[in-house]
């Protein structure tokens, strides 16, 4: 769990990244934002003198746009929060939700290495991933019923090395976002899930996705 030891990140499963994105798609069209329980792993950090030595937190992940595509969706988000926020929380969430459903649209729009999460700055994870970095996202979905390709059942676990980051592009992106839903937030920082390699792990197994 030494950071200077942390191996370079690299892209996502494609097929995990696809499925991610038609999850959020589907929470905007059939879910009304509530979100799904894909986008809401369990991040394992390192904590001495607890059980075995870590503890699991749980957490709802975002997906970055692309580098190329930042800087735009960032100011988009920012405009529609200062042009919606005037007629009210519901109305603002509205016009978020409709944004959205154009926003999900591509595996190709959103960062192909990193996942999001935004947490208040006090949280004992954040101090344990400052500490720390290297981390397990583990996305868990054991929804039986559901039989379509985005609620299968599923079970991998993330590894990766968290950048904590309290200003930036980065940042200013995923706070955008938030205000969208939850309003400004403050004393928060993003968490950067950056991708190391990706694990199947469903009963028992342990197969490397790639």
């Amino acid at each position: 769990m030494n950071p200077e030891t942390s191996p370079s990140p690299r892209p996502l499963p494609r097929a995990f990244l696809e499925w991610q994105v038609a999850l959020r798609r589907d929470t905007v069209e059939k879910r009304g934002g509530t979100p799904h329980v894909g986008v809401a792993p369990l991040v394992t950090a390192r904590r001495p003198g607890v059980g075995p030595g870590f503890v699991s937190h749980s957490v709802i992940c975002g997906l970055l746009p692309h580098p190329r595509l930042l800087s735009e969706k960032t100011e988009e988000m920012r405009k529609l929060y200062e042009a919606g926020i005037g007629e009210g929380e519901r109305a603002l969430r509205e016009r978020g939700l409709r944004y959205l459903l154009d926003y999900y649209c591509s595996a190709d729009d959103f960062d192909p290495e990193s996942l999001t999460t935004l947490l208040p700055a006090a949280l004992p994870l954040v101090g344990l991933l400052r500490a720390a970095p290297r981390c397990g996202l583990v996305f868990h979905v054991f929804e039986l019923r559901d039989s379509s390709e985005v609620g299968r059942l599923r079970c991998l676990q993330l590894d990766a090395d968290a950048e904590l980051l309290a200003s930036g592009p980065i940042y200013d992106n995923v706070r955008w976002h938030n205000a969208l839903f939850h309003g400004l937030a403050e004393d928060q920082v993003v968490v950067r899930f950056r991708h190391e390699d990706m694990w199947d792990t469903r009963f028992g197994a342990l197969e490397r996705v790639t």
